[in-house]
């Protein structure tokens, strides 16, 4: 069976909306620019159609502080 993944919503300082999903390896992936929070809701529902084609659950994460961003200035090797 797949891992779940977790997403979370965020409010971004220029009034728009990023959509932050993190699999429990650790990996992290963000789509940012989304103009609404209707765009961004959308955006989360197509995920979960994808992942549940793999049979992954979607889950959303209430704990911002357990979705690790990747660091951009150090790759992973």
């Amino acid at each position: 069976m797949a891992r779940p993944v977790t997403y979370r919503i965020v409010d971004c300082p220029d009034g728009r909306f990023a959509i932050v999903a993190s699999s429990t390896s650790g990996t992290a992936y963000r789509r940012d620019g989304l103009l609404t929070l209707a765009e961004a809701e959308a955006c989360v529902e197509e995920l979960r159609t994808m992942l549940a084609l793999c049979g992954a659950p979607l889950a959303c994460c209430n704990d911002p502080s357990e979705i690790q961003m990747p660091d951009p200035l150090h790759p992973p090797s």
